[in-house]
This record gives C-alpha cells, sequence and structure tokens, in this order.
C-alpha cells in the first residue's frame, strides 16, 4: 500500500473530473483539509469515506487502495496483493479494515462459479476477522502500543499535551483480559491507555479506552471505571506522585480496593475487575486517598 500512490490517483482523478477539493469534500461530507492530507499522502479516507470516495471519482475501492486504474483481470489479483502485504506490515493495522471491504468487492466478481449465499458468508467472515485483527495489536510491541494510544486520542478527538514522537512505555498492569499502560514523552507529559483481549485473536488486545492527559501529584491520582454499571472494571493511575507515598485505597458501598504504588517510578496504575454492581453510573474521574507507608493520609495539595 502507497499512501503517495492513492493520494496522488485522487488528486489526478478530482481533477479530471473538474472538481476542487472544497466540492469533493462537500460531497463526501468532509473538510478539505481531509481531501487536502489524502491527496498529499499524509492520510487515507475513513471506513465511512472510502465507498463513497470511490463513487464520487469513479473508480473501484481496489483501484484506490492500490493507487491505479485497474483492468477487469486485476481487480481480484490485487486485492489478494494488499491483503497478503498489510498482514506482513502489522504497524498499518488500521489499514485492514479497508482491506477487507477491498477483498469483499473483488471476490464478488471473481467467485462466480461458487454459490452466492455460501460465498457471502465466506465473504463476511473474513471480513470480520480481518477487521478484528485490524483493530488490534500485539502488546508485546511497544511500537504499536504507542502508535494505537496516539490513534485512539486523534479518532475521538481529544486534545493531548504528549508528543507522540517521544511516547513510551513507562509501566503497565495486568488483570484477566484486560491490560493498562502508562506512557509519558521526553517533556514528561503521561497519558494511559486501557486495552481488552480480542475474542477473535486472543494474543491480540485492542484499546478500550485511556486517559489522554494525566496531572503530576496526588490531584491526579484518579480512578475510572472502563466498564459498566453492572459489572464495574476499575482502572487507577496517576504520576509523579509524593516520594511519601506508598498505597492508595478506593472501593464502592459493600468494598474496598487497595494497591500499591510503584516506589521507583512514583507511579500508580491497578485494574480492578469486580462483580459488584455500582448503584449509580460512575463519574469520568474519582480522586483516591493516598497514603504513606505508614498509614497516614497524603493531603491532595502536598507535593
Amino acid at each position: 500500500m502507497d499512501t503517495k500512490a492513492t493520494g496522488a490517483l485522487i488528486a489526478q482523478r478530482r481533477k479530471r473530473l473538474a472538481l476542487s477539493q472544497a466540492e469533493l469534500a462537500e460531497r463526501l461530507h468532509v473538510t478539505d483539509k481531509a481531501v487536502s492530507r489524502w491527496e498529499t499522502g499524509r492520510g487515507m479516507p475513513g471506513l465511512d469515506s472510502l465507498e463513497p470516495l470511490s463513487e464520487a471519482l469513479g473508480l473501484s475501492v481496489s483501484e484506490l487502495l492500490s493507487g491505479k486504474e485497474l483492468t477487469t483481470e486485476e481487480l481480484p489479483k490485487a486485492a489478494g496483493g494488499q491483503i497478503m502485504e498489510s498482514m506482513k506490515r502489522e504497524k498499518q493495522w488500521k489499514w485492514l479494515a479497508w482491506l477487507a471491504m477491498a477483498a469483499v468487492t473483488a471476490l464478488a466478481v471473481w467467485g462466480a462459479g461458487v454459490s452466492a449465499q455460501a460465498q457471502r458468508e465466506a465473504e463476511q467472515e473474513r471480513a470480520e476477522r480481518m477487521a478484528h485483527y485490524a483493530s488490534s495489536v500485539n502488546p508485546n510491541s511497544q511500537e504499536n502500543l504507542v502508535e494505537a494510544t496516539v490513534a485512539y486520542f486523534e479518532e475521538q478527538g481529544t486534545k493531548t499535551r504528549f508528543n507522540p514522537h517521544s511516547l513510551k512505555v513507562r509501566d503497565w498492569a495486568a488483570e484477566g483480559d484486560y491490560l493498562a499502560f502508562l506512557f509519558s514523552d521526553r517533556e514528561g507529559e503521561w497519558c494511559m491507555s486501557f486495552w481488552q483481549r480480542d475474542e477473535v485473536y486472543p494474543e491480540r488486545f485492542r484499546v478500550a479506552g485511556g486517559r489522554s492527559r494525566i496531572d503530576p501529584g496526588a490531584w491526579g491520582l484518579l480512578e475510572w471505571n472502563f466498564g459498566t454499571q453492572e459489572r464495574p472494571i476499575l482502572v487507577a493511575s496517576g504520576v509523579d506522585l509524593p516520594e511519601e507515598a506508598y498505597f492508595y485505597e478506593y472501593g464502592g458501598d459493600h468494598y474496598t480496593l487497595r494497591s500499591w504504588v510503584n516506589t521507583d517510578l512514583r507511579t500508580a496504575l491497578d485494574i480492578f475487575v469486580t462483580a459488584l454492581p455500582m448503584n449509580q453510573e460512575q463519574p469520568s474521574g474519582i480522586p483516591l486517598p493516598l497514603y504513606d507507608v505508614n498509614g497516614a493520609y497524603i493531603p491532595r495539595d502536598m507535593k
């Protein structure tokens, strides 16, 4: 997959149709800046824009992903090649969802000898598996963890303070089918991402939430519920905690949970999956009490 080639094809086709970037953007219900990013190779159309873009330009999805106009005979071969390339380049995990759509389109033409119902079911299963693979990463790869975390916050439209180019994993926690990672950049900005095991590829995980920025000190030590009111999945995270900090506690009406500060890094990170429901929906971010080694409470305004 060549983002530059795809961008050049979009620009060439748009100009051939005598459309401005703004006119094409209006047809697709996106911004002209998005069209500009596609044409310069700095971004790719999202899943919801890929098919409308192909219709607007008179191209197939396979041609857009290949970056060139294809003959009818080339379509199945091009789709298969794109899938194999993406499976080898795991760090481009997001592209696989787009390739699933291309594969479905190409196989519909190529598989004329297969019964229509069986073919549709096979294509749907293949696309679903590829979508699962595309939206998950290998948690042993720090590069993949950083890329997926940054992409998640960008897709959510969340404001961040960290530098994505110097972000590194600093601490992590695991509990059952869940993982949490603390990241920081060279400037000392922190964030946290929460992950859930993929049900199709159990060795891979997908981002299910996070904190785009974490304020240092006791005030920044917060508990978040990434589950539901009926089945809470509680994640505590904090950074640059006071030197005296040793453990913290949190809980509900009928339970109290305790975890310990990483005294070397002065960070807090833990996951608790509780079967006890909450009486009400938990708001985002609840401050947690922090204690020293003797069990004395550390005030929140203490640095």
